[in-house]
């Protein structure tokens, strides 16, 4: 009797030993369905992310209008005036500029614009202009204290680079000035002139 009672207590725990191994079966053995990402969600943070790299790229310009008197510095003049007579070779390979009416800048006026430059207005307009008389017309015309000549400066934030004019004037009969114009575009960038152009006008 003894033996039989030994017997159903060892199958009793052997039996309350496989109940509690079954239920903490590992919850890794159930596969879960994870939703995906709802569309429009997406889109809208693709476009939040490529509208934060526009933002970047157009404020990266460190810049200022007061870097131009920079050019102040003899080597990046010298710089300037050698990208300026490239171009001018390129745009001029027979050497056949009428220099007459397109007037470019000479290193003598750029000194002098740059020594006219009031710090306080260029910062504050963000650009600057100064009336000259180089006194250069075509011949047979005449250029009078009243046909005024000009310099002006400028910087666009957005492309972080000047804009120099050289505007020349002179009589055309009876009473009238005219005038052409030769537009600069460059920036300064580690002490040099970088991607430098020139057009004319008028």
């Amino acid at each position: 009797m003894k033996n039989i009672i030994y017997i159903l207590i060892v199958l009793t725990f052997f039996g309350c030993g496989n109940a509690e191994k079954k239920g903490n079966t590992p919850t890794s053995d159930r596969m879960e369905i994870v939703p995906e990402p709802d569309k429009d969600l997406r889109e809208e943070y693709e476009k939040s992310i490529d509208k934060d790299s526009e933002q970047i790229a157009v404020t990266n310009c460190m810049g200022k209008i007061e870097g131009f008197l920079t050019l102040r510095d003899k080597e990046l003049q010298a710089d300037f005036f050698s990208k300026l007579d490239s171009i001018r070779k390129v745009q001029y390979p027979n050497n056949d500029q009428e220099t007459s009416i397109m007037v470019d800048l000479t290193p003598k006026y750029l000194i002098e614009f740059l020594d006219d430059i009031s710090l306080d207005s260029l910062t504050a307009n963000k650009q600057y202009e100064k009336e000259y008389h180089f006194n250069i017309t075509p011949k047979s015309y005449t250029d009078p204290e009243i046909c005024k000549d000009k310099i002006a400066v400028s910087f666009d934030e957005e492309n972080c680079s000047f804009r120099l004019n050289v505007y020349n004037t002179f009589l055309v009969e009876p009473d009238w000035c005219t005038e052409s114009m030769v537009v600069y575009g460059f920036k300064i960038e580690n002490d040099k002139i970088v991607d430098f152009w020139r057009q004319e006008a008028g």
